[in-house]
């Protein structure tokens, strides 16, 4: 008879639905464990967020609500102030098992999987958990307000270095990922593990479903002109200036008018950019689409030109994997990490030079073959990616610590 029994593990889901990419990845990886064997994992998904039961629900998740209000987040952390092991053994023969730990431990969770970077798993001072790390851009690109502002820097420094080192397993997006853990952080490679990125489970549409729900985009939002995509937030870093640069130098130079769709909500830098498609005299083929419905998002991608995706951050993004599924070319920035995703199924963009950009659109509306040659190329990534390879790096960590979890009661 074995001591092996399947491991009770808890699923925190901490993102709401307008975190954007977080949440699609976060997504992706819930649904990735209920393919797993049940002989090895019983899945229990939790989440902070009462307004995603209902969204999880209806990708055939079942989730139980683990409420977190400030009072509680408060004590909580007043609690992790608490260094000195007798201090603390007398604290919590007082007080008892902290709220946020007696969620999983009512269930009998073994392991908890978050689902995102997540200072909650300083928390969990009896069970065991798997952290997730999608970047370390803080520290690749610090200059920009989204990390360095309002002490940003400070807080994912304080983030990563408190839950990495106690974690059963971290899970980055790609080779680098593990490399800047590892090196930064001093983390075992060995607890480092790469699952890349999937497609959005919204931008994985069969073409039979495409037919049926057809919108037609550039009716929709009244451009007359061929346009680009670009599905992003707000943020400095997304880098919308250098994508509207190079639509001025495709029209002046090239003398090819295209427009653009961005999609995303507004972190601070909207108005900004907003004045620069003026200052360009790009009004007339720009459009600012907001936070869109997910059924909307395959046609955006389908019916344009190419995804562009001038961003500094990475070294993974989800939109390029989502145009190599819908057969979209896709136009990515030459860096370190972000080249290494997409390999030759992409075009490299100088970012410090607009004009690449609007030579490799010349390229994409002139020369036909170029388009159905990165298409092919970007579905041969996704199948480099797959979900069975993805599933098979979550199964190596499980079997690991379930054999570990059956030596102690």
């Amino acid at each position: 008879m074995s001591a092996l029994r399947p491991v009770k593990l808890a699923v925190f889901f901490d993102q709401a639905i307008h975190t954007g990419g977080g949440y699609q990845q976060a997504l992706n990886a819930a649904l990735l464990l209920k393919k797993m064997p049940t002989n090895i994992v019983e899945p229990i998904f939790f989440t902070s967020h009462q307004n995603n039961i209902e969204t999880l629900s209806s990708f055939g998740i079942d989730t139980i609500f683990l409420p977190l209000p400030l009072s509680s987040r408060i004590v909580l952390k007043i609690r992790r102030l608490i260094v000195h092991s007798w201090i603390f053994g007398i604290w919590k023969k007082l007080a008892g098992v902290n709220s946020f730990e007696r969620g999983f431990l009512k269930h009998e969770v073994d392991l908890v999987y978050f689902l995102s970077p997540d200072l909650l798993a300083n928390n969990l001072e009896e069970i065991n958990y798997i952290t997730t790390v999608w970047d370390l851009c803080h520290r690749d690109d610090p200059e920009f307000p989204e990390v360095r502002a309002g002490r940003e820097f400070e807080g994912r420094e304080h983030l990563y270095r408190s839950t990495l080192p106690k974690a059963v397993a971290v899970l980055v997006d790609s080779p680098l990922g593990k490399a800047n853990v590892t090196r930064r952080y001093g983390i075992d490679k060995e607890r480092v593990h790469v699952m890349p990125f999937m497609p959005a489970t919204g931008a994985q549409i069969s073409e039979d479903a495409y037919q049926t729900g057809y919108i037609d985009i550039r009716q929709k939002y009244k451009l007359d002109v061929p346009y680009v995509f670009y599905p992003a937030q707000f943020w400095a870093h997304k880098n919308h200036v250098y994508l509207l640069e190079g639509l001025k130098c495709l029209e002046e130079k090239y003398g090819l008018k295209v427009g653009a769709i961005f999609s995303g909500g507004d972190q601070g830098n909207l108005a900004h950019i907003r004045r620069i498609t003026e200052d360009l005299g790009l009004s007339d083929c720009v459009r600012f689409a907001g936070f869109v419905p997910n059924e909307e998002i395959p046609y955006l991608y389908k019916q344009s030109l190419a995804l562009v995706m001038p961003t500094y951050f990475g070294p993974t993004n989800l939109p390029p994997l989502e145009a190599f599924f819908l057969g979209v070319p896709v136009l990515y920035p030459d860096k370190p990490g972000l080249r290494d995703q997409v390999g030759a199924a992409a075009l490299l963009m100088d970012l410090h030079e607009p004009e690449s950009m609007a030579s490799h659109l010349t390229s994409l509306i002139e020369n036909p073959e170029l388009r159905e040659k990165l298409i092919e190329k970007g579905k041969a990534v996704l199948v480099k990616n797959s979900d069975q390879n993805r599933l098979e790096i979550l199964m190596t960590v499980l079997r690991d610590y379930q054999r570990r979890r059956a030596c102690w009661g």
